[in-house]
This record gives structure tokens, C-alpha cells and sequence, in this order.
């Protein structure tokens, strides 16, 4: 991967807490090794993160023999469903449109997976500045939301990039042909992270915690519910929703002049109403203008 992601995929990144990812990190190349070969994921910081809840369950789970397929788990989310987000940035009310996808579910490899994509395209006056055209793909496991697969294709000031990897949980094999990251069980990428804080029962517990792997780093993000019922109006329409505070952890360190919000509505399919991220160069904000339900 190249250095010259700050500050251009801060605008267009999937999510806006990929964002936060992806401009905090150092500027490396990435460390996905060629096919057939594995990397390990390392923290952007010296010390590891904490394990998770579902790292602990999956650790577990891994010393037992298999007995049958892992059921999949309730998601408030359905293959076709089409989420569109418009982006203001500082004094940019149209910096960019994003669209979140739920393509299908699907057989990957052996694991039953869902496809989610995100795609981000700046919009005038940003584009006269930043032409910029990416996609995101995520192979999320069925049964505990983590990671399988992550790709992202990026056409940026007319240059192009293609990246694609497995993240490998540790202690188990590649099963695909392409470049394995070996990671913490449980591991997300940004796209399965939204989901999965999506798919969380904030009502009963107001906490979660998981490690996400943005392409180059490994950090761990703890959500903590601020609000169980805040009213928000974004252009798709007025909602109640829960409000989600995020704090990203470099090894075990928070990143600081940061903050991430996230409002989930409270509706049957849970959606994502409005992200927020306020950095050191400007405040963040998309809201929901479309929603497209899934079948």
C-alpha cells in the first residue's frame, strides 16, 4: 500500500471510523505478504490489544472438536440492502457520497459469509480538489461477524491500487489463494466492525469490545453506549436512535484529538442513521440519505 492516503481516503472511506483508522496510523507500506506466504498483524503500538469477548469464545471454542456447522448468527440486515450517506466536511456541505451494500450471503472458502462493500465517490466542489473513486469489499463469517476477507480497490488522483487478504485467525490455516494477515480471532475489518456494532444488543449491554484490522494496523476499538434514545434527522428521516461513543486503541494507548459518534437507529433493522468524526482537520459527518431494504 502507498503512503498517500492522508488526508484523501479520510473523505471516502467506507465508515467514518475507518477514517479515523486510516489517518491515525504511520504511514507504512502494508503488510500483507504475497500469496502464499502469512504476515502477522501487528498493533500499531508495542503492546497487544486486550482480547475481546468474542476472542475469549473463540479461543474456547477452538480447543473443542467441531460437531457440526456454527449456526448463523440474527442480523438486523438482509442481502440487497442499500444504505447511501451523504459526507460534509468543515465548510464542504457535499464533500462526498457513500454507499453501504450487503451484496449476499455466501460460501467462502467453507465458511459461510455475508458480502458487504462500501463505495465513496467525491462530489464537487471536494472532487475539483480530490478526484477520488474507491471500494471496499468485506467477507464477513456468518456465525460471529469477524473477518474472513477484505479488499480494497482505490482510484485516486487517477492512480490505481488493488489490495485483497484473508485475515487468518491465529492458530488456524489459509484456506485462500491470496495474501494471509494473521490476526486475533474475533478480528474485524472496518466494514464488519459497523455491522457488528449494528448487530449488538445495546439494550442489554451497553459494551462491546473487538479488534479491527484496517489493511495495515491492528487496533482495538471499545464502543460504549452515551444515549438509549436520542432523537436524530438526517435527510432519509426522523428517527430514534442510540448513540454509540468509539475509542480507538493503539496497542494500549486511546488516540487522542479524536472523537467518533455513532447513532444506530432504533428500528427493526437497526440502521445507521449518522456517523461523526472529529479530527484534527476538520469535523466529519455523514447522514443517511436513502435506505434501500434488503430482501
Amino acid at each position: 500500500m502507498s503512503s498517500r492516503r492522508f488526508p484523501y481516503l479520510v473523505i471516502l472511506i467506507p465508515l467514518a471510523f475507518a477514517a479515523l483508522l486510516l489517518i491515525a496510523r504511520p504511514h507504512r507500506h502494508a503488510i500483507a505478504k504475497p500469496a502464499g506466504s502469512a504476515a502477522v498483524a501487528k498493533p500499531a503500538a508495542a503492546a497487544e490489544p486486550p482480547p475481546s469477548d468474542t476472542d475469549q469464545k473463540s479461543k474456547k471454542a477452538s480447543k473443542e472438536p467441531a460437531k457440526e456447522a456454527p449456526k448463523a448468527a440474527p442480523v438486523p440486515f438482509a442481502a440487497g440492502e442499500i444504505l447511501d450517506y451523504g459526507v460534509s466536511w468543515a465548510a464542504f456541505s457535499t464533500a462526498a457520497a457513500i454507499r453501504l451494500s450487503v451484496i449476499e450471503r455466501r460460501n467462502l472458502y467453507g465458511w459461510d459469509s455475508w458480502h458487504l462493500r462500501a463505495t465513496g465517490s467525491t462530489e464537487n466542489p471536494v472532487r475539483r480538489i480530490f478526484e477520488i473513486d474507491d471500494e471496499f469489499d468485506s467477507y464477513t463469517d456468518a456465525a460471529n461477524l469477524a473477518s474472513h476477507q477484505y479488499e480494497m480497490y482505490l482510484n485516486e488522483m487517477g492512480k490505481t491500487e488493488k489490495n485483497m487478504m484473508e485475515l487468518t485467525p491465529q492458530g488456524t490455516v489459509a484456506r485462500g489463494g491470496i495474501a494471509s494477515v494473521i490476526v486475533p480471532p474475533g478480528t474485524r475489518d472496518p466494514i464488519a466492525l459497523l455491522e457488528s456494532l449494528r448487530a449488538w444488543d445495546w439494550d442489554h449491554s451497553s459494551e462491546m469490545r473487538t479488534p479491527v484490522f484496517d489493511g495495515h494496523n491492528l487496533y482495538d476499538v471499545h464502543a460504549n453506549r452515551e444515549a438509549a434514545d436520542e432523537q436524530i434527522a438526517v435527510p432519509a428521516g426522523n428517527f430514534r436512535a442510540t448513540k454509540i461513543a468509539i475509542h480507538i486503541y493503539s496497542g494500549a494507548t486511546e488516540m487522542q484529538q479524536t472523537r467518533f459518534t455513532l447513532w444506530i437507529a432504533r428500528n427493526a433493522a437497526r440502521t445507521p442513521a449518522a456517523m461523526e468524526a472529529e479530527l484534527p482537520f476538520g469535523t466529519f459527518r455523514l447522514e443517511l440519505a436513502q435506505i434501500t431494504p434488503g430482501k
